[in-house]
């Protein structure tokens, strides 16, 4: 039975880290383990983010990052409401990748959670986490999913990535990811210790 790792995290919340130690400790165990990467699940949305940049919604600025796209969906209503329906689309047609992974673990970066969170950040959705899109992105996931999301202090995610302080998105954002720690669902993993006590905290939910 494919157990699927749901892992999830702000920028700068060390969630790569960790991932990458969880999954070398779980090969060191013998067990067969999966990675993939899916918050650039893009279908329909590829015409959205087209669309976007045509009606003024993404432009490109220059921070401290040099020259970026930025999202300003929040500036259209209606287009935000498409642009949902068209990410929930997407991701049920990427829920195809994951399912075809037979490992022992399969852990999924980015997915989900951090997929409805970059929505609310970038619509300006503060109530995504307790509206109807978090049950119906929810059951895009497989059975046997745990979903756990990489917490650390919002000063230790400023000082660790530098393009968090020039995003506009980064207050609603990290907003959301405390507002998702409080779900029953999801696990939280403090990461302000060391990697091992973040690994072993998940270790000890999949392995019950």
């Amino acid at each position: 039975m494919t157990k699927y790792v749901i892992i999830s995290g702000v920028d700068g919340s060390g969630k790569t880290t960790v991932i990458n130690n969880l999954k070398k400790k779980l090969e060191q165990e013998g067990k067969s383990v999966d990675y993939i990467w899916m918050r650039y699940s893009h279908y329909t949305v590829k015409a959205m983010n087209a669309l976007a940049r045509v009606l003024g919604l993404s432009v490109k600025v220059h921070n401290e990052m040099g020259d970026v796209w930025e999202h300003r969906l929040y500036k259209m209503p209606w287009f935000c409401k498409l642009y949902v329906w068209c990410s929930y689309i997407d991701n049920r047609m990427a829920r195809r990748k994951v399912m075809k992974l037979k490992s022992d673990y399969v852990i999924c970066d980015r997915w989900i959670n951090d997929i409805l969170i970059d929505l609310g950040a970038e619509c300006r959705f503060e109530n995504i986490l307790d509206s109807k899109w978090y049950e119906k992105f929810h059951s895009i996931l497989p059975a046997h999913s745990y979903q756990f999301v990489v917490m650390r202090d919002r000063q230790a995610v400023l000082d660790c990535r530098v393009e968090n302080h020039a995003n506009p998105d980064f207050p609603y954002r990290f907003t959301l990811y405390q507002k998702l720690t409080n779900k029953p669902d999801v696990t939280v993993v403090d990461n302000s210790g060391t990697i091992e006590d973040s690994v072993n905290q998940i270790l000890r939910v999949i392995k019950e």
